[in-house]
């Protein structure tokens, strides 16, 4: 059905054996400004867990003039009325919807963000884990946490965790894997997570982590295999059928038609794969920061042995470059470029985290040998065999961390906090005194 402006809506749908295996539609509206505005949708029977229904929807701007605005289509009311309507049915042990879930303190909900980490909690769609920085508070308000999931009801579960001795429990049952002290980390299914988010140079408040984490996981689904149909997928699928199931019947006018669909069909299919990788490419710099991301930086200098670690030790150049400026006659452009990099870009929080985390270790004697072999091992480090001793070298990759060792059998408060400071020396950390 078409319209004489050129609003146009087609339907169609996959019967198989007197069966319905899916129904879907497009719908194109063209504006004034030289866009194209598409909505597709395609439900599909039983394909998903405990034969569930799955249906995929996507919109798009296109742009159909040279120098068209392109913006990013709203999302589609229908999918706030089938989650409102409880039709989000199960991802695995999460219910699909577009409100967070809010975890609380006990077994169940321990094991659940574990098997978040791990990938192990869904099936088909990633998950947003937002750790706490202390008893019910985040790095956003409750009101952007509920917006956050509200705009990506349907495309990634929010999940929050309640509070630090939370993240302490789960960091136990994880090895260390999982996100704490405020960042989010985007959980894949069957991978775990893969990529961590925080407040820092990059992103510096919460609307920048909103808007990263929203990319983000935007770009996650799109790169993930889904077991619902597109509008493309659809096409090819009925028009293959119609083609084997007419093949007799239909007359060579009526062939050539059904090839030139079945040819469209894939150009489409050519051109969206085409605007998937321009997406992609788009929302990895947006997320990434570019060339000038941590990400880049890491790839050239070498792995950190916390997030944030490297902006830390620039911070502190730049405290050291200042303190000595007077006396080398730096110039006033340098030294006002040392000011504001240290007033704009914050210590990171993983470095404070880091800290408490060997305060803990080295509070019983009795584990201490164990639980600073098991934090020092997250870190960089790699044990080595020593008989009376436990002796942690840095690996190679993680150059110029000093080697340590701690002694096996349990030693006295004095001790263990000179094996602390030790610690904190070998890793290059003590100096790094933020004011976080």
């Amino acid at each position: 059905m078409r319209t004489k402006e050129g609003e146009e809506l087609r339907v169609r749908e996959l019967v198989r054996g007197g069966t319905l295996e899916a129904i879907g539609f497009r719908y194109d509206f063209p504006d004034e400004e030289g866009r194209l505005w598409r909505t597709e949708a395609v439900l599909r029977s039983g394909a998903g867990e405990a034969d569930q229904h799955l249906i995929r929807l996507r919109t798009q701007c296109i742009a159909r003039d040279a120098g068209a605005r392109l913006e990013s289509p709203k999302k589609p009311y229908l999918i706030k009325s089938l989650l409102t309507d409880g039709w989000g049915g199960l991802d695995g042990d999460l219910g699909v919807s577009d409100k967070p879930i809010w975890l609380e303190c006990d077994e169940r909900a321990l094991a659940i963000a574990r098997a978040i980490t791990c990938g192990r909690a869904t099936t088909i769609l990633p998950v947003i884990y937002v750790s706490a920085t202390g008893e019910q508070r985040w790095n956003f308000t409750r009101r952007e946490i509920e917006k956050l999931a509200y705009d990506l009801g349907g495309v990634a579960h929010v999940v929050v965790e309640p509070n630090r001795p939370f993240s302490f429990q789960l960091r136990d049952v994880t090895g260390g894997e999982n996100v704490y002290g405020g960042t989010v980390g985007l959980s894949v299914p069957g991978r775990g997570v893969v990529r961590r988010l925080y407040l820092g140079w990059h992103l510096q408040d919460s609307a920048d982590l909103g808007k990263a984490l929203r990319a983000a996981a935007l770009n996650l689904r799109s790169q993930m295999p889904s077991e619902g149909w597109d509008w493309t997928e659809l096409q090819e699928q009925a028009l293959r059928l119609q083609r084997e199931r007419d093949r007799n019947r239909l007359s060579a006018q009526e062939n050539e038609q059904l090839y030139q669909e079945e040819i469209e069909n894939l150009q489409d299919r050519v051109s969206e794969l085409e605007q998937q990788l321009k997406s992609r490419a788009e929302t990895e710099v947006a997320v990434d920061g570019g060339e000038d991301s941590v990400g880049a930086l890491v790839s050239r200098v070498g792995p950190e042995i916390y997030p944030g670690e490297f902006f830390d030790r620039l911070r502190f150049a730049a405290e050291i470059a200042i303190s000595v400026s007077e006396r080398l006659k730096v110039d006033r452009r340098s030294q006002s470029f040392f000011k504001n990099f240290l007033e704009k870009i914050p210590f990171s929080p993983a470095r404070k985290e880091l800290l408490e985390d060997l305060e803990r270790a080295t509070k019983n004697p009795k584990r201490a040998a164990a639980e600073i072999s098991s934090l020092l091992l997250r870190h960089g480090y790699q044990e080595k065999a020593d008989k009376r001793h436990i002796r942690l070298e840095g690996k190679s990759e993680y150059e110029g961390l000093d080697t340590v060792t701690v002694s096996k059998t349990p030693s006295d408060k004095r001790a263990l906090m000179n094996t602390r400071k030790q610690i904190e020396r070998a890793l290059g950390i003590s100096k790094l005194s933020g004011k976080s």
